[in-house]
């Protein structure tokens, strides 16, 4: 059986798990570039938050650095999230682009057939 990742979605955009932990990809539904986004990828941040908190699997206090990388082509940010104080190493691209671009593929033939 597959994984199952865990998404949020306003309709517009989608927040959605990977398989790494702590790793998020954002991206358009209708497979579009983003552009003129403002605070959207952190309030769907904030909604799968509070999500899990509401599901009981977070129970602490959440305080995090959030760091992004958009794609190439510009289809897809994707957030790191790290503990304060935590360091992570940022790459100047998205590796694994097309393990990334099969997955929206998959997410997005899954969602609209």
């Amino acid at each position: 059986m597959a994984n199952e990742f865990l998404a949020v979605s306003d309709g517009t955009f989608t927040l959605s798990e990977t398989e790494l932990k702590n790793q998020f990809y954002f991206y358009r539904n209708d497979g579009e570039v983003l552009t003129d986004i403002d605070r959207e990828p952190m309030d769907l941040y904030q909604a799968y938050i509070m999500r899990k908190m509401m599901n009981g699997e977070i129970t602490d206090m959440v305080m995090n650095n959030i760091y992004s990388e958009t794609s190439d082509d510009g289809k897809c940010i994707r957030l790191t999230i790290c503990d304060i104080g935590e360091k992570t190493v940022k790459s100047n691209n998205l590796t694994g682009r097309k393990k990334q671009s099969n997955f929206i593929k998959r997410l997005i033939n899954k969602i609209f057939g």
